[in-house]
């Protein structure tokens, strides 16, 4: 495991810095750097894996995109208040993603876990398993294409059952 005491001081004040220079607050700079460790005690076995200019990189990209996802909803809030008309409720369908995910493959399961659950790239994905980066893709590809196929087949099903 990673020793989150001199993990935090090697990356704390750029990691401040650059939330400060996005938010122009302190206070909303201090959050997004918490989300961010938060965000690191979570990963920690992928942390471990890279090199402290690749931990930074990783460090610097969870923050903006957390930012970026704040001011997404902040615009969508804003929005929502202009309009005078009254919001009726999506439909939503239901997917039981775990039932489906175990209609693929072992090996195309254990890409879509380490592309979305570990968030890994192609590249390690491929060094873990010991396959080509190429089919890793072409498996991702192939896996989200029958995910998308199991989902719209059960929804028509969900919808005839209406």
């Amino acid at each position: 495991m990673i020793d989150l005491e001199e993990f935090v001081s090697t990356h704390e004040r750029p990691l401040h810095n650059f939330a400060l220079q996005l938010t122009k607050s302190e206070d909303e700079a201090d959050d997004l750097v918490q989300d961010t460790w938060l965000k690191c005690m979570v990963q920690q076995q992928l942390l471990v894996s890279l090199t402290v200019p690749k931990q930074r990189s990783w460090l610097f990209t969870v923050l903006k995109n957390r930012w970026l996802d704040i001011c997404r909803h902040r615009k969508l809030e804003r929005t929502l208040e202009l309009s005078n008309e009254p919001i009726a409720p999506a439909v939503t369908p239901v997917y039981r993603l775990d039932e489906h995910l175990d209609k693929l493959p072992a090996l195309e399961k254990e890409i879509v876990r380490l592309r979305f659950w570990s968030e890994f790239n192609s590249r390690q994905i491929a060094e873990e398993l010991g396959i080509p980066e190429g089919t890793v893709r072409w498996r991702l590809k192939s896996a989200m294409d029958k995910l998308r196929r199991y989902m719209e087949k059960s929804d028509k099903e969900e919808r005839c059952q209406l």
